[in-house]
């Protein structure tokens, strides 16, 4: 039971972080999707996998999963399989957790979450969206939230590329 607490204890700091600052987000979007955490040896064999070649490139629709959160590091990024009207594969939110004054009960500065939306085409190619999920006064800057997806793409591609048919 404490391995399963240890493993969706940053997810429940997000959904209490959404439903304090941001009650009509997409929370139950989180809370139906499939939560999947990978430790630092599974990233490690993934990077070796794309490394060696032994992870065949296939376009991002060949993924089975339809909708998951994908917990790394200090960051979950939920992925969800785009409307067949839409040019993109699949939509995306990363989250990141991170310092800075959060909005509570009580102002505070303590950990936080940054948001960024983003989707990805049939190649793993970005496209940057809006969010509507930035607190008062935070600075976003595009240029770095395009360096931010970039260093988490090869990541979701290998994972998604493990998991494809």
């Amino acid at each position: 039971m404490s391995f399963f607490f240890t493993l969706s204890f940053m997810l429940q700091r997000l959904i209490k972080f959404l439903q304090n600052n941001f009650p009509e987000s997409n929370i139950d979007e989180y809370l139906d999707s499939k939560y999947i955490h990978l430790t630092g040896e599974q990233l490690k064999q993934i990077a070796y996998a794309i490394d060696d070649g032994n992870l065949t490139t296939k376009p991002a629709s060949s993924c089975t999963a339809d909708k998951f959160i994908f917990h790394f590091g200090e960051t979950l990024v939920l992925v969800q399989r785009a409307d067949t009207e839409s040019l993109s594969s699949y939509k995306a939110e990363l989250s990141w957790e991170t310092d800075f004054l959060a909005i509570h009960s009580t102002r505070s500065k303590g950990k936080g979450f940054y948001f960024i939306s983003f989707e990805f085409n049939e190649e793993y190619q970005i496209t940057l969206k809006e969010t509507e999920k930035a607190l008062e006064g935070q600075i976003r800057n595009n240029d770095k939230n395009i360096e931010i997806i970039n260093k988490v793409m090869p990541v979701l591609k290998g994972f998604m590329l493990a998991i494809s048919e």
